[in-house]
């Protein structure tokens, strides 16, 4: 239809509706419409004026009809579409496209298409692909993270340690404490907090007991690896997930799996810059943005997210330390690709005989001294030079005070006290500080220490009533601190108190400097190690391994019988996560599934009855089943499915039968023609 054919069929509140779109006056008379619109038109800041008032649906659908040259068939243009939004969104689209004369109704034969105004088409090309005007990239504060990101995942799992978080009714660190770690953190925000959470949630460093957190066992595991290692492991997790757990493990508060898809290539965009060139972020990524658009390559380009790369770059490519920010008023607008950054992408290591894992603890290094100790209690600590081991250490039994290249830290009597409840004896404490200090040790200060663990262990709190103190002068002054909860002396050292009183009592002493050694059930202050065993179960050794060989996909050759991927779709996209592993669970146990879904050819929504024999990932991920009411055995893609609910009648898996030997022998035809034992959703 052309273009001034369907204006002079619009209604009056249509042709309002257009008229303000285009900034042309409403009350203009209806004959002089169609000129004031072609001359409206014709200016190219009214077109990125209404461009720009389009919503993200909006802009993506008519990329998708000028990506295939302005015209494209209705069908395939909304089967791209709602594989991402659903029906009524599309229909919603349509209808403000119409209305902004961006989109024409046409026809090819008796085949409906949708048709880009020929008028505005090139220049809405121009619009689409504008990259942003890059500003100078000089006197930009400059901002290296890689090993920073180690030191606050450290002072985090101190907190923990210290028994310092505690958890709300929804299991979530109350904001008190979430606000008063953030300011501990050498990054300060919030975001950067999740993302430290969530790794020691996902790797097991850490669990929910109760109402707070308490630190696992799987933290022997991760402070002898290496720095550079355990980035490795984290970018691992974050991007491609890991292998040696069963399924896919990664939560999507990092890569969701729809962003997946474009994942790949802005790594390998990435790699190949220039080390320590400065990069323009925003153009960055408009130009990724156009290579997929000038390559037609519709799916990705519907589900790249400019946002949420701009994020994978500022946040967590900044945090791994692949790359350096440029920042300007307090934004980072800039990235540099550092050495580690270009080594890790293109997995360019350094040939050795035994590449070393974890460090070799055989061997004598030099010790560095990375930190200085003051009489008034105060340590200078070297950040970048301290090791996880000895920073752990250090926050076992000392406050961080300031987090920084240089980092300061103070020792109190509640600290040292918490130091020595958890394992770390006083000991360890004075041979940590004289390992590690450039100065010696101020005699105040060892003396001060040896005072302060001499009062642990002499005040003893027993389940419920009693209270021994193996020291006259202390027992004394206790009794006259706590005369208000005594319920009686029953010795010159034993006094008794009721059992819902211990907590009070503790805080009153603990206030002055006096320490109660507990025995109470389910605590035994002579154990060791105050670690819980992890409920994690991630082959650390075997992903860093994998990661040495330079294998960054993360997921393991998974041809079974239930599950088969095609060669060449490693990193297809899965939008309907939740639904294949529910699949794949109802496969291995042979339980029959109610499947709803949209069938696109009829436009309507359906329920089928399916016994599931495995999930097929190939162009798209597919269903193979055997559909009891059509009596065969059929394919259904995945992401038309909108419900599945899994029956307890158990169903009998033909003999022999493997997805992948189902899928080489019709696979191809499935994808080409319709045939009776194969279910065609095109």
């Amino acid at each position: 239809m052309d273009t001034w054919e369907k204006v002079k069929e619009l209604s009056s509140k249509q042709i309002e509706n257009t008229l303000k779109v285009w900034g042309v006056d409403i009350t203009t008379p209806r004959e002089k419409v169609i000129d004031s619109l072609k001359m409206a038109m014709e200016n190219d800041n009214n077109l990125e004026s209404v461009f720009n008032s389009l919503s993200l649906k909006e802009k993506e659908f008519l990329g998708i009809l000028l990506m295939a040259g302005g015209v494209k068939k209705q069908q395939d243009a909304q089967n791209i579409f709602i594989e991402k939004y659903s029906f009524w969104t599309f229909e919603e689209v349509i209808k403000t496209l119409e209305t902004n004369l961006l989109v024409l109704e046409g026809m090819d034969g008796v085949i409906k298409t949708y048709i880009v105004n020929p008028t505005l088409k090139d220049r809405l090309i121009n619009t689409f692909k504008k990259i942003p005007e890059e500003i100078t990239l000089d006197n930009l504060q400059v901002r290296k993270d890689k090993n920073l990101l180690i030191s606050d995942l450290i002072i985090f799992l101190s907190f923990v340690a210290k028994e310092e978080l505690k958890l709300t009714a929804k299991k979530e660190i109350s904001k008190k404490d979430q606000e008063r770690l953030i300011e501990k953190l050498h990054i300060k925000n919030e975001s950067r907090f999740q993302f430290i959470e969530s790794l020691a949630l996902d790797f097991g460093l850490i669990k929910i007991s109760g109402d707070q957190y308490i630190l696992t066992d799987k933290i022997n595991e991760i402070l002898p690896i290496t720095d550079e290692d355990l980035i490795r492991l984290f970018f691992k997790y974050i991007f491609f997930g890991l292998e040696s757990i069963e399924g896919f493990k990664r939560k999507e508060i990092f890569i969701s799996r729809v962003n997946e898809l474009n994942i790949r290539i802005t790594l390998d965009a990435i790699k190949k810059i220039e080390v320590g060139k400065n990069i323009y972020i925003k153009s960055f990524i408009k130009k990724l943005q156009n290579m997929l658009f000038d390559e037609k390559d519709e799916n990705r380009w519907i589900y790249f997210d400019d946002k949420f790369f701009e994020k994978v770059i500022s946040d967590y490519l900044l945090w791994l330390g692949i790359v350096d920010g440029g920042f300007k008023d307090g934004k980072m607008v800039s990235f540099s690709l550092t050495e580690f950054g270009k080594e890790l992408l293109t997995s360019e290591r350094k040939v050795s005989k035994e590449p070393t894992i974890y460090l070799d603890k055989s061997k004598k290094m030099e010790q560095k001294k990375i930190l200085f100790m003051t009489p008034n209690f105060e340590i200078s600590v070297l950040s970048e030079e301290i090791d996880k081991i000895a920073l752990f250490d250090l926050n076992r039994f000392a406050d961080i005070e300031k987090a920084d290249i240089v980092s300061l830290y103070t020792i109190t009597s509640e600290t040292i006290m918490k130091g020595i409840e958890s394992g770390f004896s006083l000991d360890r404490i004075i041979s940590f500080l004289k390992k590690y200090s450039s100065n010696d040790i101020p005699q105040n200060v060892i003396y001060q220490l040896r005072d302060w663990a001499s009062k642990y262990g002499k005040v003893r709190a027993f389940k419920g009533i009693f209270i021994v103190v193996n020291d006259m002068p202390l027992f004394l002054e206790i009794n006259k601190r706590l005369q208000n909860y005594i319920e009686q002396s029953i010795e010159p050292n034993i006094i008794m108190i009721k059992e819902e009183n211990i907590p009070k009592v503790r805080e009153i002493l603990e206030k002055n400097g006096i320490f109660i050694q507990i025995h109470i059930e389910g605590y035994d202050e002579k154990k060791e190690s105050f670690l819980e065993k992890s409920s994690e179960n991630i082959d650390l050794k075997s992903e860093i391994k994998s990661i040495k060989e330079g294998y960054l996909t993360g997921l393991k050759k998974e041809d079974t019988e239930y599950f088969f991927r095609e060669e060449g779709y490693e990193r297809s996209m899965d939008i309907r996560p939740n639904i294949t592993r529910d699949l794949i669970e109802a496969s291995k146990r042979k339980k029959s599934v109610l499947l709803s879904y949209f069938d696109l050819d009829d436009k309507v929504s359906r329920t089928s009855r399916i016994n599931p024999l495995g999930v097929v990932v190939a162009e798209k991920r597919y269903l193979v089943g055997y559909d009891t009411a059509e009596k065969c055995i059929k394919a259904l893609r995945i992401d038309v499915i909108s419900d599945i609910s899994i029956e307890n009648n158990e169903f009998i898996r033909p003999d022999n039968f493997t997805v992948k030997n189902w899928w080489k022998k019709y696979g191809r035809d499935y994808s080409d023609t319709k045939k009776k034992d194969i279910a065609i959703s095109k």
